[in-house]
């Protein structure tokens, strides 16, 4: 009867069945120099940069296969890339293998994507799909913040200096080249990036 509104419905349902994750940008379109030297020391490797985040991305990937279904559904709920999740995750809680009772950084982070205690009311349990969403949406707010603060940045410049203000804050991105410094390791965003990507090419 109404061909056009037919046509709109299952275009909706198309896009809610393939999930659209672009809206912030994409992992693989981010430049990237991987984990800094100190990074990959600390996870006992005698090598740097993408190399190291790979190698450590690798040794998660197992743990992180468990909640593969619980971030691929975040991920198209807030269109937002799974393999990014999979990379803060793996960067935060080694895929809750650094994790004590759910709990890290002396027990102020919680949960797979160290949801800071101090700064938000954490959410649901430590491997949640709610804390998944929690800590998603932290990212999403400072994905938007460096958006604000750095208008003529790419999209994929913009979603870089988010995920370094998912660690440090917004205020410690001043230069899109310096936003890692004052990131733990001055490499957080680098090494993120880096992960994801990896885990991107692992079906994530």
């Amino acid at each position: 009867m109404y061909p056009m509104l037919a046509l709109l419905g299952l275009a909706a349902l198309l896009g809610a069945s393939q999930g659209s994750t672009d809206c912030y940008g994409s992992v693989n379109g981010i430049q990237t120099s991987g984990a800094s030297c100190q990074t990959a020391k600390a996870e006992g490797l005698s090598y740097c940069g993408v190399r190291a985040s790979e190698k450590i991305a690798e040794r998660d990937l197992r743990a992180m296969d468990q909640y593969k279904t619980l971030i691929k559904r975040v991920g198209e709920k807030l269109c937002v890339e799974p393999a990014l999740i999979a990379g803060i995750i793996s960067r935060e809680s080694h895929a809750g293998k650094a994790l004590k009772n759910g709990w890290g950084d002396n027990g102020n982070g919680f949960g797979l994507m160290q949801v800071d205690k101090n700064s938000h009311r954490p959410l649901g349990a430590w491997n949640s799909e709610t804390h998944i969403t929690q800590g998603t949406d932290i990212l999403i707010s400072m994905i938007k913040a460096i958006q604000r603060k750095f208008p003529r940045w790419t999209k994929n410049q913009q979603l870089k200096g988010g995920i370094s203000a998912y660690n440090a804050g917004t205020r410690n991105v001043q230069t899109y080249d310096g936003m890692d410094i004052g990131t733990t390791h001055n490499d957080y965003a680098n090494d993120v990036a880096a992960r994801a990507q990896y885990f991107k090419k692992h079906g994530y």
